[in-house]
This record gives C-alpha cells, structure tokens and sequence, in this order.
C-alpha cells in the first residue's frame, strides 16, 4: 500500500515523540510506502487533485529520521491512504487543504476525513455532548466574559484556534480585564470561557481513540511552576488508566467519529470533564505504545490493512 502523509516540514519532526513519525515508522515496518508532501504542493487539474510529493525511507536515527528518495508529481488518487496530519491551527489553508482532499475518490481514504475536520471544531466539538463538560461560554463580548467570571469566580479563556496551550490565560472576578481585551483582539475574535477546574492540579488525561474505540490514556502533569499541563508547555507523560466516566464518555463520541469518518482522535479530560476533542493531528501514540507495551502504531495501519 502507499500511504500519503500531509504534515509539518520534516525538518520539524522530533522522532524521540513525534506520532506522524511512529505511524509512518509502522507503514514502513509493515511493507508499505511512505511518501511526505506540505498542504501548498496540492493542486487541482479540473476535478483532479495532485500534489508534488517526496517517497522516503524512515530512519531509526533520530538525528537523521528520513531518507527523500525521490521527488515526484502524482495524482494523490493513486495512494492508498492520505494522512491529514498537519499542526493546527485549523486557519484557513487547513481549510482550504480540507476542500481539496474532498476530490479524492472514496477508495483513497482520507484520515481523518476532510468534512470530519471541518465539523469537529478541537475547542467547540465537546459542547456536542454538554452533560460532560465544564461550563462554558463562547463570545467576543468582554462584559459577557467578565459577567461569566463573577458566577464562576475564575475561568480558563482559550483562542477558538490555539493548540498546545498556547493562548490560554487564566482570569478572576475582579481581575484587571486587559488580559481579556487581548485574549479576544479587541472584541474582534470569538474565544471559549471555561469554569476553572480545581482538578487540573492533579493533571489531564489524553485519551486515544482508534475507529471510536479507546486504545489508551496518559496523563500529562504540569512542570513545577506552570499551570498547563500541555507537553508543549513543559509537562511530562506518564502511565493512566481508562475509568469508568471516562469510558462513558468515549462510548458517547463514538457513533459521530464513526458517522464523520474521525479515524484516529485525542480526547482531553480533567477530572471527569471533557475539555476537547482532537482531530487535526492527536499526540502522545509513542508514549502510549511506551507504557503499554502494545504497538498501536500498527494496530492503527492493520485496521487500514483490512
């Protein structure tokens, strides 16, 4: 099989924790071919898309983690399976590269599924199911923030775009709103208001979904002196388990991942809430398989397998 993954720069890649690297790692293990392209090398002949892609040889080197064999033009049809596994924020190239990608005939699988990235905004697609979320507002209204504040005392505002914690700020009743005005540009940009949960001292939990089946769940603490717990802001990963509320939940997202086509996905949970629903491109796979020792990796290729 030939497998395409749209991603980051591979200068970028980070092989010792890098997911994209351990699925294209499994691809290769497993007898396919691997092939890297950005989202500006897509181009549309009419109703065909294309794209200028680089095949590779995956290394077990970190310093050297990929081998560009050769450079070509391929209809992206030709492929097996295309991998959307690009960084957000879902601006709007992500968005653009999303209508593309919906010209590829069905038997060329997308993952996760073009329409399915559209529709599963990371911040806003846990309001799909409110009976496990926090309480939350979304608005570019200061006084409704601030009025949302003084009822839960203090709130977590985050960017509608951002990833990996950037963004975030931290907000108490009564607190100078400065913070506010630029969380929101002004006025100008939507952000989500969450009631701050005490419980995210002891953590988050990522949880992965293959198919709308968990497969695991670790936990990310925050780095002495920082208030995320983000991987990307300095937290560490360690092993977890699945609880019962937490498996509710993940029976509750499962027939809309399926129905949206959202192949492989990152759920956050603090406490017992639901924070968000990752899509674009889920991290924490090489630990996982880590803690587990369970190769996920290749589950993931063997369900695309059969």
């Amino acid at each position: 099989m030939q497998f395409a993954f749209i991603m980051n720069p591979l200068s970028m890649v980070k092989p010792w924790k890098d997911t994209t690297y351990y699925i294209m790692k499994a691809c290769q293990e497993r007898g396919h071919q691997v092939c890297y392209l950005d989202q500006q090398w897509l181009w549309l002949n009419h109703d065909q898309l294309y794209a200028k892609v680089q095949w590779l040889r995956v290394n077990q080197d970190d310093a050297e983690p990929f081998t560009i064999l050769s450079e070509q033009t391929i209809a992206l049809s030709q492929t097996d399976a295309v991998w959307l596994r690009t960084d957000p924020p879902f601006d709007r190239r992500y968005f653009y590269t999303t209508i593309l990608l919906d010209y590829l005939p069905k038997k060329t699988r997308v993952l996760n599924r073009p329409d399915g990235v559209r529709n599963w905004n990371e911040k806003l697609a846990a309001l799909k199911f409110p009976a496990y979320t926090p309480r939350t507002i979304v608005t570019n209204d200061i006084e409704k923030i601030k009025e949302f504040a003084a009822e839960q005392e203090k709130i977590t505002v985050k960017p509608l775009d951002g990833f990996g914690g950037k963004g975030i700020v931290f907000y108490t009743s009564g607190d100078d709103d400065s913070v506010l005005h630029q969380a929101t540009h002004q006025g100008s940009h939507w952000i989500i208001a969450q009631e701050y949960l005490v419980a995210a001292s002891q953590g988050d939990k990522r949880i992965l979904m293959l198919n709308g089946e968990p497969m695991g769940a670790i936990l990310r603490l925050h780095a002495e002196g920082v208030e995320l717990n983000n991987l990307d802001q300095g937290g560490s990963a360690h092993a977890a388990t699945i609880n019962d509320q937490e498996m509710e939940v993940c029976k509750a997202l499962k027939p809309g991942l399926i129905e949206e086509g959202v192949f492989f996905v990152g759920l956050d949970i603090i406490g017992d809430k639901l924070i968000e629903v990752n899509v674009t491109s889920p991290t924490g796979l090489q630990e996982l398989c880590r803690f587990n020792q369970q190769d996920y990796h290749h589950q993931m290729i063997e369900a695309l397998e059969h």
